[in-house]
């Protein structure tokens, strides 16, 4: 499957997708000879590319950038297009896991607290009997950890998850891309937490709504300078692009810093 077309939503191209199409576009990345590189884009996302250009560039250099929040779907409307549908990365999660059990995909966990990646395995394992999960890792390495590279290469995994947040694992997926030997890098965030169990979720019928922000938001606090100064910042960045013709606003302006 070709890549779907994109809306420009402050310089970042964000592709219009249906879950059905990304995950067809994920198996075809998969099946693609070389590697591929992946990403999830949301309010806080867009919003870190102003104080980091190179963040900005790696997004752009991107195989496949899908909107993991319902603020980029209102954005896409405000700017006269169309998301379709919100993409978080943890409703990716169980589609994929079913898809890896069928087609034999290889999973590797990379990111978080020591011991949380095999947590969250142990409890992936539990609930998709024969999922091939064959490695795990934290997320505290040095940056230019070759060992890391060489022990992800020799797990051979066809999807290596990285969760540990924006910018650094965007940055560290683009660095490394060309020396990775898997068929996909999907970035993830915190999900570990929400897979073994660590964190909880939202009904359906709630997160459709828009209003998981609010409930993650609850359940930890710290996170409240991204989502009450990010979003309406957002917002504002939004409706400057909608005025004038999708100037961003000066690198020099303050925002939320990543998780």
């Amino acid at each position: 499957m070709k890549a779907a077309a994109t809306i420009d939503i402050l310089g970042v191209p964000v592709g219009v997708y249906t879950m059905d199409t990304l995950l067809a576009r994920i198996e075809a990345l998969i099946a693609a000879p070389g590697g591929a590189v992946a990403y999830g884009v949301n309010a806080q996302v867009i919003n870190l590319t102003y104080r980091y250009p190179e963040f900005l560039k790696a997004l752009r250099q991107a195989d496949l950038l899908y909107a993991d929040g319902a603020s980029l779907i209102l954005a896409s409307r405000w700017l006269g297009g169309h998301l379709p549908e919100k993409l978080t990365t943890t409703d990716i999660w169980p589609r994929l896991c079913e898809l890896a059990v069928g087609r034999g995909y290889r999973f590797f966990l990379l990111g978080g607290e020591p011991g949380l990646a095999e947590r969250a395995a142990a409890q992936a394992r539990r609930k998709y009997p024969g999922l091939n999960l064959v490695g795990t890792h934290h997320g505290y390495f040095d940056f230019r950890d070759e060992q890391l590279i060489a022990g992800i290469n020799a797990a051979r995994p066809d999807i290596l998850w990285v969760g540990m947040g924006d910018p650094r694992q965007v940055l560290w997926a683009s660095t490394w891309r060309q020396q990775l030997a898997v068929s996909l890098v999907l970035t993830c965030g915190g999900m570990f937490k929400i897979v073994a169990g660590e964190l909880g979720r939202l009904s359906p019928k709630w997160r459709q709504k828009g209003f998981e922000w609010a409930y993650r938001l609850w359940q930890e606090p710290g996170t409240w300078r991204r989502y009450l100064v990010g979003l309406p910042l957002f917002g504002i960045r939004v409706l400057a692009q909608n005025l004038w013709g999708g100037e961003r606003l000066p690198q020099s302006e303050r925002e939320p810093s990543s998780l």
